[in-house]
């Protein structure tokens, strides 16, 4: 039903205004229905937009985001199964991107979460070895420092982890948002939020 009352705008909208509309849907929802009808939008957008880099990108990010909420195992996998779909479609467009590196690092990291005492090293080691990259081709990127932070965050100290030990991951990462644009939907900005978050609980 979503899909089909969805449709009739999509087709007067372009690429863009696609994208920006389904994005405000998305980080104005309150629960899992209001974030599911935005990922209803950006799976639609990537149907339309199939072979557009930026289209693939947020289906890939609203699905492996959503997993990340919903408490199901098997219901995050499946989303993953749905964002690994489109983090290959990406690739194929413009995989050596910074952008398109973190996201496959978010995607593996989103992996280790529904189980990580099993995948902690496949799924980290993917994530880890493609921040890496990333920074190698845009060390200004704030998701690298971001995404490095959250895992050092949830780590137990006893481990080598902790908010000591992640605040300064946060603390970049922050001087990094600061400088970038939200005015393009086509290059992204999530985090920002995400990371002050973080940064607040190492601080309490």
């Amino acid at each position: 039903m979503l899909l089909a009352l969805a449709a009739p705008q999509l087709k007067a909208q372009d690429l863009n205004g696609s994208l920006t509309d389904a994005y405000k849907t998305f980080t104005s929802a309150t629960n899992m229905v209001g974030l599911m009808t935005a990922n209803n939008k950006f799976n639609l957008v990537a149907t339309k937009w199939a072979n557009q880099w930026a289209a693939n990108y947020y289906a890939a990010y609203s699905n492996a985001y959503i997993s990340t909420k919903e408490t199901d195992p098997k219901r995050k996998d499946q989303l993953l199964d749905i964002a690994e779909n489109y983090v290959a479609k990406m690739n194929n467009l413009n995989g050596g991107s910074d952008e398109s590196l973190v996201l496959t690092a978010y995607v593996a990291y989103a992996r280790f979460l529904v189980d990580p005492r099993n995948r902690w090293q496949k799924y980290l080691g993917l994530m880890n070895a493609n921040l890496e990259k990333a920074k190698k081709v845009n060390p200004g990127n704030p998701r690298i420092y971001y995404l490095e932070g959250v895992p050092e965050f949830n780590k137990p100290k006893l481990y080598g982890g902790g908010k000591d030990v992640a605040k300064p991951y946060f603390e970049k990462a922050k001087v990094l948002f600061a400088t970038q644009q939200s005015t393009d939907i086509t290059k992204p900005y999530w985090g920002e939020k995400e990371n002050a978050a973080y940064l607040a609980q190492c601080n309490d």
